[in-house]
Order: C-alpha cells, then sequence, then structure tokens
C-alpha cells in the first residue's frame, strides 16, 4: 500500500498545481474573474478529483476501507473540544513561523469577510474539513497505516502540509495533520477529526465576526492588519507568553484526548503502536523514491515563492 500511495502522491501534488496553473490561465486569457467563494470551491474540487479517480481505478470500498462511522454525542462534542484546545498551539507556531515567512491565509480571509457569517463559516470550516480528512487522514492515512500508526501519521501530515504550498501553513499543517491522525485512532471514526478540523477553522472566522459586530463597522479588519503588524515586530517575550498559554492548552487537549481513547478502548492499543516508533511494520518504506522526490521539490518551489513574494 505504501508504495501505490506513494506512486500517487506525485501525480495528485501535479495535478494540483497543473490544474491551479491552468486555471489562472484561463481566467487571465478570458478574462473571467471568479468570485471568492467559489474559487474556494474550485480549489477544493481539485483536491478531491484524483482521490477519487484513485479510488475508482483501484476499486476501493470506501465504506469498509475506511473507518466512516457514527460518533457517540459525547465524542462530538469531546472531539470539537480538543480542536478549540489545540487552537494556541496553531497560533503560537503561527505567529513563529511569521517572523520569517508570509502569512496568505490573512489575505484570503479577509477577501470573504463581506459574506454573511455562516456562509464564511461553511467555505472555510465546514467545506475544508470534509474535503481534507477524507483525503488527507481518510485515503493517505489509511493506506499508509499497515506499516504503523506513528509513521503513517507523520506521512498524513506532511502530505496535508506540502499541499498547502506555504511555509506558513506548512508549519501548523504537519502538526495538525499528525494530531488528526491520532484523532481517528482515538475514536475509530473520521468523524472526530472533521470535527476537531472544524473547531480550528471556525475559530478565527468567529472572532472576526464578534469583534465586527461589537466593535463596530471596519473593526474587523483593522484587527486583522493591527495582528499582521504585531506578529512582523512581535517580541520574544510576546512568543514566550503564547507559547506558555499553548503549552498549558495542548497539555489540556492532550489529556482529554486521553480520554476519548479510553471510552473508546482503544488507548492501550495507541500506545502500543506509537512506542513502536517510526519503524516500518509491514516489510515496507514508508518514503519512496517518487514520494522524496515531490518533497523535495514542493518545499523548494515553497520557498522560490517566498524569496518571489519579497523582491
Amino acid at each position: 500500500m505504501c508504495k501505490r500511495i506513494n506512486i500517487f502522491f506525485p501525480c495528485y501534488m501535479v495535478f494540483y498545481i497543473v490544474a491551479s496553473i491552468m486555471l489562472g490561465m484561463f481566467m487571465g486569457v478570458t478574462g473571467v474573474t471568479l468570485p471568492t467563494w467559489a474559487q474556494y470551491f474550485v480549489s477544493e474540487a481539485v483536491l478531491l478529483t484524483p482521490p477519487l479517480i484513485y479510488i475508482l481505478i483501484f476499486k476501493i470500498n470506501v465504506i469498509k476501507c475506511l473507518p466512516i462511522r457514527k460518533l457517540r454525542i459525547s465524542d462530538a462534542l469531546l472531539s470539537l473540544l480538543t480542536g478549540y484546545l489545540l487552537i494556541p498551539l496553531v497560533l503560537f507556531i503561527n505567529r513563529l513561523s511569521m517572523l520569517f515567512v508570509t502569512n496568505y491565509l490573512n489575505e484570503s480571509q479577509s477577501e470573504i469577510a463581506a459574506y454573511p457569517y455562516l456562509f464564511q463559516l461553511f467555505l472555510m470550516a465546514v467545506m475544508p474539513p470534509l474535503v481534507e480528512e477524507f483525503v488527507f487522514r481518510g485515503i493517505f492515512y489509511h493506506s499508509y497505516r499497515r506499516n504503523g500508526i506513528l509513521g503513517a501519521a507523520l506521512m498524513s501530515g506532511l502530505i496535508f502540509g506540502t499541499v498547502h504550498m506555504n511555509i506558513n501553513q506548512f508549519c501548523y499543517a504537519i502538526v495538525m495533520g499528525v494530531v488528526f491522525a491520532l484523532m481517528v485512532e482515538a475514536t475509530g471514526s473520521l468523524w472526530s477529526s472533521v470535527l476537531a478540523h472544524f473547531a480550528i477553522n471556525s475559530f478565527s472566522i468567529t472572532v472576526s465576526k464578534l469583534v465586527e459586530l461589537y466593535g463596530g463597522s471596519g473593526a474587523a479588519d483593522t484587527a486583522r492588519q493591527s495582528v499582521e503588524t504585531q506578529s512582523i515586530a512581535i517580541t520574544i517575550y510576546q512568543l514566550v507568553i503564547l507559547g506558555i498559554f499553548a503549552a498549558l492548552f495542548t497539555t489540556l487537549a492532550f489529556l482529554l484526548y486521553r480520554t476519548i481513547a479510553i471510552r473508546n478502548n482503544r488507548w492501550g492499543f495507541i500506545v502500543t503502536n506509537v512506542k513502536k516508533g517510526l519503524r516500518a511494520q509491514n516489510g515496507e518504506h514508508f518514503i519512496t523514491i517518487p514520494a522524496a522526490a515531490i518533497f523535495v521539490a514542493a518545499f523548494a518551489v515553497m520557498i522560490f515563492m517566498e524569496f518571489a513574494q519579497r523582491l
């Protein structure tokens, strides 16, 4: 399975990049401009198309092969809470990376600020978790899983981070990719990672909306601009404070995660498998030459894009 998915991964990245370039060229030549909401739909469709083709070609039974089962209401709520507790960690990694690289997410969020709150929530916090968890914790993670949980989670995180194609998002997406994979293991359901993913994505939208409602018109834009400015001039003191909060809330998230796993009788299984480390357990290599090549190429492109942005 590792060999097959590692051949699919470069194809997936090439399709994603080529499709994005061709769409941009088409819009440039024809003068057609897609509204921001349509761009989000197209982006998720491009992410989803290759895995669907992959499923059809190899005749994968999604219901049997992927953990798409119902969650108990209590586990659903705990998964959401775990996601919210991880937000300080995401903010810390994001702010730290912004000392060195550009934050592209702030720009894209400002473009959808004019949409109604529920529509923003759907575009940013409902549709992406549904698509991305199916692709990255469904197809990719479970293709590596037989070779070891920890290695599979790391590969899922690496691929998840790489697809974002910018260093800022790569830094926290790889961490969250690993966490989301382990969330699936805690409940045996893909819905737990979808809910945790939703919690993290919904945070900034909700905060911006609250600032707009209680701070007057234009307050959300001002807040976003001040955050961006602050991130450039952020001090070591601010990072330390944010790091302390991140450590505290991440510890709480871990304790909650352990509770979820124990409730589902999966804690012992997870601990046993994680202790095996990154060593391949099924006679296959997690990273093959095609996968390694695309990782190196993608990261080189990300570095190039970052330098080009500053010129």
